[in-house]
């Protein structure tokens, strides 16, 4: 029997709102595959044939304890859970953002060797919610040159003498849903992949690149690890004038926009899904636990 997927959002251990989003779309493969996927908010449906992907907010003293004593069998994943004895769970993976250079903070690097040396410990990718055989099968109707959907971090790089969407935010719940934003990346020919400097020192690349790449968009960025994470298939950019020279150049040579479309789908059905993000979970049980998922 196949185990249910649940998202912990209770009160005794919620999870942060945007983490909830991340959560909802990472388990998109598990939906794909059949299995039972749903959120939880009473800890007390708990069972033992399930996953538990769990935040980090708690509003309890002893977390570990209450999770044993409803459902000791379980597999539960916790997001930087570093603070939290887990030793007393039979089934633990601690996860965590996948930064490749973890001291880019000196505030917070300690915190980020110690969650790495738990033997079971997992990055959580961040990658589209498609299956990878129908990666370049969806017809693109373009209506917009660009389009930027996340959090507002460089408006100044936004293009002017285009026309697009920009919808960037400053508040969590004002985040479009996973169908919306691929509906408008299939509309756009170009996605600004724009990250925020502590991604950029850290070297993790966010979901909206993977997403850009795998809906057919030319996408552009002012993070040099999300160019060299996707084998240069994403163009580096660093200024609006730089990024409206590009948009010209490709708009007036369609060859290259068909070319840059072509890398990208090849990229993103190898590297670019979450069903890579959950194979290293799958893989990880199977490994640590001897559980087949």
């Amino acid at each position: 029997m196949l185990r249910d997927i649940i998202i912990l959002d209770c009160h005794e251990i919620k999870c942060p709102k945007v983490l909830l989003f991340v959560f909802q779309e990472f388990t998109g493969y598990f939906k794909r595959n059949n299995f039972n996927v749903k959120i939880v908010n009473n800890i007390m449906e708990l069972h033992n044939n399930s996953i538990v992907f769990m935040g980090d907010i708690f509003n309890c003293n002893y977390p570990v304890t209450i999770l044993n004593s409803i459902a000791p069998d379980a597999i539960y994943i916790g997001w930087y859970w570093h603070k939290i004895n887990t030793d007393n769970l039979k089934y633990f993976i601690y996860t965590y953002e996948n930064m490749l250079n973890i001291h880019y903070d000196v505030n917070r690097v300690n915190d980020l060797i110690k969650i790495r040396s738990f033997k079971n410990n997992v990055p959580l990718l961040l990658r589209a919610n498609e299956d990878p055989l129908v990666v370049g099968t969806y017809n693109k109707n373009i209506q917009y040159d660009f389009c930027y959907m996340g959090w507002d971090y460089y408006p100044n790089l936004v293009p002017q003498k285009f026309k697009g969407i920009y919808h960037g935010v400053s508040d969590h719940s004002k985040f479009l849903d996973y169908d919306t934003r691929k509906n408008i990346y299939l509309s756009s020919l170009f996605a600004l992949g724009i990250q925020d400097k502590n991604n950029i020192d850290s070297k993790h690349v966010s979901q909206r690149i993977f997403e850009g790449l795998a809906y057919g968009c030319v996408v552009l960025s002012n993070s040099l690890p999300a160019c060299e994470q996707t084998n240069n298939i994403v163009i580096h950019v660093t200024s609006r004038d730089e990024i409206e020279e590009i948009m010209s150049h490709y708009i007036n040579n369609p060859e290259l926009i068909e070319k840059k479309q072509k890398e990208g789908y090849e990229f993103v059905r190898q590297f670019g899904t979450n069903e890579v993000s959950a194979q290293k979970f799958i893989d990880l049980i199977e490994e640590k636990f001897n559980i087949i998922i």
